[in-house]
């Protein structure tokens, strides 16, 4: 149909299509203006405007949404028809009036409940343009998990701490609601996690001339089998294998549990757990963090070292008098604890120092444990590569302060030229990336929990605590 015929098809266009078109025009006039004289810094500036404007854009499309909602449950009620359920149909004219599925469109529409009702801060910034949709999606998901009133107090956490996002890729940004909502969901994580173990499966499939399988693993083992594969495929490559790492880590799979080879699946599998000494020995609510997957509550950190304990309540001067003695032994009972140390009451770790040009072994554990992902701002890669901020031929040492865990896309990007890192600061260690014109700051994240006093009752060891710290430097 020509573009006459579709003009004659078409209903008349309302007084906010025209005004719409208009605005739609003048970006475009300004776009094409710098695809015909911007410079690089230029192009990449209007890249970021535009992806803010997008960002304020979808914010009012959910204000529509929320208030379409309310109209729809509103005439429902006046009718007095669909009275079980008055948003009947709302989600689907949603999707239709945005030319998207209906499917997930209901969560949608409740998580902009809680935007507009509970976290007015929240929305203020989706409204500048300054947390985007997927973001937003991201956060509400976490806050429908915890009551109205714990969503406020998390909105006034962040109206206090507006860089909370600042750089952050969806993975990092779940990660920080999280590190909020799962101490006022301890008990939920907890029978998850039970029920995760309840139902774990694998099935097969007949896929032409191969089989497909998927399954399900409780959150633990299955990072334990990750990492064990990933180190499998890692080590291989070191070596020269020239398959790729998921074919490695599929002939591993497949090596160790079906074919027989003498080299079996490890049984005791390494994982690194960070919690503060309050969720570990005074039962406070702080959640640990476990490499490889995230946040999980501390009862489940708990669990996960000294079996179903219950931490709650735990009076530390009790522990240095001999009490709960069957916690304690199991606690000694752990052969391989990494040990990763902050300043007392601090949140940062500190680590060691190395003259060589690359990274050693238990250096590049510590950064890959200190960064989580890759320290790129927005990238949610996991650690695969030590590197120097300011690069070794140019003066970097090879130290904690001057590195970066990196994935190896960005590990590369940096080389463009006109790319350039340094060290702003040590503690918290944070660096600044520029890049044509544009300039981000990338920090690391704080181990865990927040700072304090340095209690007490620790400046004198107990005689345990003492004799569980020789047994570990023994094993080391």
């Amino acid at each position: 149909m020509s573009e006459a015929m579709a003009q004659r098809h078409r209903p008349p266009q309302t007084p906010l299509e025209l005004r719409l078109t208009e605005l739609r025009r003048e970006i475009h006039a300004l776009a094409t203006e710098l695809l015909e004289s911007g410079d690089t810094p230029e192009l990449l500036l209007g890249i970021s405007e535009l992806q803010t404007t997008i960002a304020a854009f979808h914010y009012l499309q959910a204000a529509l949404s929320h208030q379409a909602e309310k109209r729809i449950c509103y005439d429902h009620e006046e009718r007095g028809v669909h009275i079980d359920y008055p948003a009947t149909g709302a989600a689907s004219s949603v999707a239709l009036a945005r030319r998207q599925a209906p499917h997930g469109f209901m969560s949608k529409l409740a998580g902009y409940r809680i935007l507009f009702e509970d976290t007015p801060n929240l929305a203020g910034a989706f409204a500048l343009g300054v947390v985007d949709e997927d973001r937003i999606d991201i956060t509400l998901t976490e806050l429908g998990k915890i009551k109205a009133e714990h969503r406020k107090d998390f909105d006034a956490f962040y109206g206090e701490n507006p860089d909370l996002f600042t750089n952050k890729g969806p993975g990092k940004v779940r990660e920080a609601v999280r590190e909020f909502t799962l101490p006022l969901m301890d008990d939920e994580e907890s029978a998850k996690l039970q029920d995760a173990a309840d139902k774990q499966y694998v099935r097969f499939y007949r896929d032409g001339s191969s089989i497909r399988f998927s399954g399900s693993l409780p959150s633990v083992e299955g990072v334990a089998l990750r990492e064990h594969l990933r180190q499998v495929s890692f080590q291989a490559k070191q070596q020269g294998d020239p398959r790729t790492r998921t074919q490695i880590e599929a002939s591993a799979l497949v090596g160790n549990l079906v074919a027989g080879q003498k080299r079996k699946l490890p049984l005791n599998l390494s994982l690194c757990l960070i919690m503060t000494d309050r969720s570990l020995f005074m039962g406070k609510k702080e959640p640990a963090y476990l490499e490889g997957y995230g946040y999980i509550s501390s009862q489940v950190a708990r669990e996960l070292i000294a079996g179903s304990f219950d931490g709650n309540g735990v009076d530390i001067r009790k522990l240095r008098e001999g009490e709960y003695q069957d916690y304690l032994e199991n606690l000694e009972t752990v052969t391989e604890i990494i040990r990763l140390y902050t300043a007392p009451g601090g949140t940062e770790l500190v680590a060691m120092d190395s003259k060589a040009r690359a990274f050693p072994k238990k250096l590049r554990r510590f950064i890959r444990v200190r960064d989580r992902n890759c320290r790129t701002p927005y990238c949610d890669g996991l650690v695969q590569e030590a590197d120097h901020i300011l690069q070794h031929h140019l003066g970097g040492r090879t130290n904690a302060d001057n590195s970066a865990g990196r994935c190896p896309i960005c590990n590369k990007a940096k080389e463009k030229w006109g790319w350039d890192e340094y060290v702003a600061l040590a503690h918290p260690q944070t660096m600044v990336i520029q890049n044509a014109g544009m300039r981000f700051v990338s920090q690391a994240p704080p181990v865990m929990g927040y700072e304090h006093a340095v209690f007490p009752e620790l400046k004198e060891e107990p005689g345990w605590l003492r004799g569980l710290k020789h047994r570990l430097r023994g094993a080391a």
